[in-house]
């Protein structure tokens, strides 16, 4: 993963949230959580005759901005989006190495984007939104749009330490959403460590030659009515639709 997330004192692996500090004293020890429900089949790209978007700042433009979120969420200065696949000491932080990856931008899953752009958000209660677009030329945009599905199944269960070494498991699940744009998907990403559980809900979605991934985290459950709101507002802004 490409974030580092302190939670209670141990270091949680949580791609696109925040900093996560301070809890109280321990906590008993909890029921195991149910079982994710299965990702389902794969979507493929719609057609594209539009040209793609080349310019990153227009594209960054069209990213949500603090007026089209939930209260109280602010946004973040830039940072690196690069995945760290592999330690100094060679070893790498997730098992499938691959699956570090998983919910980074989509521009760094896949490098041949013509335009990028991201944004992120730190809310109430250790909550995220992170959003991130990618623009790519008509013959590569169903490939990406594949792979990143493809990278999912293949991480649908990873494990993974933080820089202490405590182990960090990782659920991956499919996610009901309305459709939306002219392809979508949704899943879920479930991270647990020491009795500790974050939870993220996640919608990539193709409008015209851009893919776009919102992400939103939380250490509780997720409400689906929120990832699906946020995500008709950004395919509105994509398509140049005004209004919230």
């Amino acid at each position: 993963m490409d974030r580092v997330t302190r939670t209670c004192g141990l270091l949680v692996a949580v791609a696109s949230t925040a900093l996560v500090t301070g809890c109280g004293s321990a906590q008993p020890a909890t029921p195991e959580p149910p079982e994710l429900p299965s990702l389902g089949s794969a979507v493929v790209a719609a057609p594209v005759t539009a040209a793609p978007e080349s310019d990153p700042n227009r594209l960054r433009g069209l990213l949500l901005d603090e007026a089209n979120l939930p209260p109280n969420f602010t946004v973040l200065p830039p940072r690196a989006d690069i995945p760290e696949t592999v330690t100094a000491t060679g070893a790498s932080p997730t098992n499938p190495a691959e699956c570090a990856k998983l919910l980074t931008p989509l521009a760094a899953q896949r490098r041949d984007a013509l335009a990028q752009a991201s944004i992120h958000y730190a809310g109430p209660s250790f909550s995220s939104i992170d959003i991130d677009a990618a623009s790519y030329a008509h013959e590569a945009l169903a490939d990406a749009l594949s792979d990143v599905q493809a990278i999912l199944r293949r991480c649908s269960h990873y494990s993974g330490a933080d820089d202490t070494d405590t182990p960090v498991d990782y659920r991956v699940g499919g996610l009901a959403q309305p459709p939306a744009g002219d392809a979508s998907t949704a899943f879920q990403v479930r991270t647990s460590s020491d009795g500790l559980t974050l939870g993220s809900s996640v919608a990539i979605v193709q409008v015209g030659s851009t893919l776009v991934q919102v992400a939103v985290t939380a250490p509780e459950s997720v409400d689906p009515g929120v990832l699906s709101a946020l995500t008709a507002a950004q395919v509105r802004r994509l398509r140049g639709v005004a209004g919230p």
